[in-house]
This record gives structure tokens, C-alpha cells and sequence, in this order.
């Protein structure tokens, strides 16, 4: 999974005084996705860092203006530009932005990694520059990776939402879904954001019996993913069928929801997400 950059560490302690230094990598966000340095003859795209933005060896200038520290992964640190002029300045050649889903390809993976969960925390301080209790322009706090109100005092955090992600099992058959909002072009498990007042293993039973019309039972939990293409934690679980195989297929979610034969499921050619590792541990007899 994406997560998975052993031997590396993640530091996700939050330390606002840390200052860049050229070696430092530098993420920067806007619309278009996120922003890489392009090799003219070979192609390849790498993680700017604040050195290439330098100018004369002088460390005046835009890249290290309005940065702020994110996270490191060993002794890389990665920052945050936060110049809202700063893509406009951004030379026309070597530089080119990518969609974020890019990154579900993007070697090294630790790197992929690192560039999608600055993705989530970028995307936290931009919806939140303003109080929404009253109003005012929020500002950092100094103590902990959240936003605060100077006016009211509330405090925002960023966003993770629970999610439950499901194997559910026949025998020897799956089922697999195709979304139908979706542009992925891989069956996928049944999955579904945790409601207020639910426990994860609620949210289970009721997606299956939504999306698939299918009663499970023997829920157990598989492991966890901090999934931030999405602001998601991710809570795998497997579960056996309950009763009549019979699927009602939710049209206003899915094009299809079928069982697949165990020698009949196919993966995605990457193993980036807890979803694609089921169905791999499912095709190989592991799960």
C-alpha cells in the first residue's frame, strides 16, 4: 500500500519553526494538480525542491517567502508553499503539473506518499482560511497542525473521514463492484463512509445490504490505510455472506455488483490501496 515506505520513517510531528534548507523538497498544489520538475531528455518527473527555485545562490525569493514545514521522511523535509502567486511565477519550461492521480503510479512510492498526503494537509488550510463560525481569517496555530479563530477561538483539525472497505466472501466467490461516478476502470470491493452514530462494523452491514441488497455476517477487521487522495481513513474488513446470494443492485451508486469466481478476479496492475490488496490476498487464496 501507499503508506508502506519501509525501511523509511514518516515524521508526522508537526514542528512550525523548521526552516527549509535548498535539499528541502517543495510542494505546491493549485487545480491543475501538483506541481514536478520535468527532465527535458528523459521525460522524468521529480518532486521540486527548493534549490531549483534559487536564484544566484540567493535565498530571498518567493520559494522560501511563505513556505511551511509539513512532515519528513528520513532527513527529507518536505514544505508548503503557501504564495498564492507563487504558480504564476513558476518558469513556462521544466515545470509541469500533474493530476493527483498521477501519483498512484509515481515511483519512488515513498515519494508518492509524501506528495499525496501534502495533497490532504494543503487542502485543509485552503478550505479553512476562514472561521465558519464567525467569520473571521483563521490563523496557524503555533502548537498543533490545526486552524484557529482569533475572534471566537474555534479550532479546526485537518479532515480524516472513516471509511469502511469490505471483502465479502462466498465460498470461493467475491463480489465486485463497478462504480458509477467513477473513471476507474478496475471492479472494486463495497465500500462507504461511517454515518453519526454508527460503529464501523454497522457501517458494513448497511453498505452491503444498500449497494448490493446482501446480508453479511462474521465481520472481521483486515487492516487500516490513511488513504488521502481523499481525506480518508480507510477500515478494511471481510465478511462472509449471509443467507440468499441474490444481488439488487443500488443503481444510483453502481453499473454492477457480480461474484467472481476465485480464478476469475482480477487486480489492478498496481498495489497501491488497501481495496487492491484484498482482491490480490482474495485471487491468491491468502484472504
Amino acid at each position: 500500500m501507499i503508506q508502506e515506505i519501509s525501511p523509511r520513517k514518516f515524521h508526522c510531528e508537526y514542528h512550525p519553526e523548521k526552516k527549509p534548507v535548498p535539499d528541502s523538497f517543495l510542494l505546491c498544489f493549485d487545480k491543475r494538480g501538483i506541481l514536478f520538475r520535468v527532465q527535458k531528455d528523459t521525460g522524468r518527473h521529480d518532486l521540486p525542491r527548493i534549490r531549483d527555485f534559487m536564484t544566484s545562490g540567493s535565498t530571498d525569493t518567493d520559494a522560501l517567502s511563505q513556505v511551511r514545514y509539513l512532515f519528513s521522511i528520513d532527513e527529507n523535509m518536505f514544505f508548503l508553499t503557501e504564495n498564492p502567486d507563487f504558480s504564476k511565477s513558476i518558469p513556462a519550461e521544466g515545470f509541469l503539473f500533474e493530476p493527483l492521480l498521477f501519483l498512484r503510479t509515481y515511483e519512488p512510492q515513498y515519494l508518492a506518499f509524501a506528495a499525496v498526503t501534502g495533497s490532504q494537509i494543503s487542502r485543509f488550510y485552503r478550505s479553512h482560511r476562514f472561521c465558519g463560525r464567525c467569520g473571521k481569517a483563521m490563523i496557524h496555530s503555533e502548537a498543533e497542525r490545526a486552524m484557529v479563530c482569533p475572534g471566537c477561538g474555534l479550532t479546526e483539525y485537518p479532515k480524516i473521514s472513516p471509511a469502511v472497505i469490505v471483502a465479502v466472501r462466498d465460498g470461493n466467490r467475491l463480489l465486485l463492484t463497478q462504480n458509477k461516478r467513477s473513471t476507474y476502470p478496475y471492479r472494486a470491493l463495497i465500500a462507504g463512509f461511517v454515518e453519526i452514530g454508527e460503529t464501523p462494523e454497522d457501517t458494513v452491514h448497511r453498505e452491503v445490504m444498500e449497494e448490493a441488497g446482501l446480508r453479511v455476517k462474521n465481520v472481521r477487521l483486515y487492516k487500516m490505510q490513511p488513504w488521502a487522495f481523499s481525506d480518508t481513513l480507510m477500515i478494511g474488513f471481510t465478511a462472509d455472506l449471509d443467507g440468499s446470494d441474490k444481488i439488487t443492485v443500488q443503481k444510483s451508486e453502481l453499473t454492477d455488483a457480480s461474484w467472481f469466481d476465485r480464478k476469475d478476479v482480477s487486480s489492478a496492475p498496481f498495489n497501491i490501496s488497501i481495496g487492491h490488496e484484498m482482491i490480490t490476498a482474495f485471487k491468491n487464496g491468502e484472504l
